[in-house]
């Protein structure tokens, strides 16, 4: 047991403090269903910026940046220059809109800025020392038998479902009437398979992705503007899903009806990752 925490006592404590903030942001004012979110922060911004309208979305940081280089890295990976030089070119044309807040609806729920700020100081440290990666605990847990990162995420869980108790927020073993989200279950399993299945092919989640571009990774940079640009389309075009609208005048629970651009895109989006991930292994054993 000593050598397990000596090991893994890092990677743990940052799993117990991601816990803790996204109780505490909740409780302090982020939506219920997005304590600390890192694709959620990302289509906020992109909904700040005014590149989708969406109601859900449009409080620009409702928890902060993430801190990615908390310490100075060794080498700069990638050609990162243009990427920032774009980034920088996009915020001082847009800085107008970088505080533009929905009036209603989840997009007008925030944690005060400068706690959250704090909080993702604190987390993007961690998380760039310890490499806490939920994609990365569990292809290595099942691909390297190492299941050293996974003890974050299992961190997280323990910490998380512990501290909603607590607080009055469990609402028993059921799917049905969760806060922002339906349950359509075989297109929520369908969506998640596409996020670990393209976060695996990545090489990290979008936590991980965000870390690594703040530490000089241009891959990583190029990977936050491309969820960032995936946001936008996805609200644009009409496929991102709704909540439960719940009971109706009759008592009877009603679920989101799925559209069927979402379910195109569902489709065409595990297509692109087969042929990806198929390509990969076939170029793989040529060089063997």
């Amino acid at each position: 047991m000593k050598r397990f925490f000596k090991e893994n006592w890092l990677v743990i404590v940052t799993g117990v403090v991601v816990g803790i903030a996204a109780l505490l942001l909740q409780a302090l004012g982020n939506p219920k269903n997005m304590g600390f979110c890192i694709a959620c922060f990302e289509r906020d911004i992109v909904g700040a910026l005014g590149l989708h309208g969406a109601a859900v979305g449009t409080v620009f940081l409702k928890k902060g940046f993430n801190l990615g280089r908390a310490y100075q890295t060794k080498k700069t990976e990638g050609f990162v220059l243009p990427v920032i030089m774009l980034m920088l070119f996009a915020l001082v044309l847009l800085v107008p809109a970088l505080f533009n807040a929905s009036e209603k609806g989840p997009g007008s729920m925030h944690a005060p800025v400068l706690v959250a700020f704090g909080v993702a100081l604190v987390v993007g440290a961690l998380a760039q020392r310890s490499r806490l990666c939920m994609a990365g605990g569990v292809r290595d847990t099942f691909m390297l038998k190492d299941p050293h990162l996974l003890w974050g995420s299992v961190a997280i869980f323990v910490v998380v479902l512990l501290g909603n108790i607590i607080l009055g927020n469990f609402s028993a073993f059921s799917f049905l009437s969760q806060p922002i989200a339906h349950s359509n279950h075989i297109w929520n399993l369908l969506g998640m398979v596409i996020v670990g299945w393209g976060s695996v092919l990545l090489g990290g989640c979008p936590l991980r992705q965000l870390v690594l571009a703040g530490s000089g990774n241009g891959d990583s940079a190029v990977t936050v503007l491309g969820m960032m640009a995936g946001a936008a389309l996805a609200h644009n075009l009409g496929l991102a899903s709704g909540a439960d609208p719940g009971l109706n005048e009759s008592g009877e629970y009603v679920k989101y009806a799925v559209s069927t651009n979402a379910k195109v895109a569902v489709a065409i989006a595990i297509v692109v990752l087969l042929v990806i991930s198929l390509c990969n292994i076939m170029r793989k054993k040529g060089k063997e």
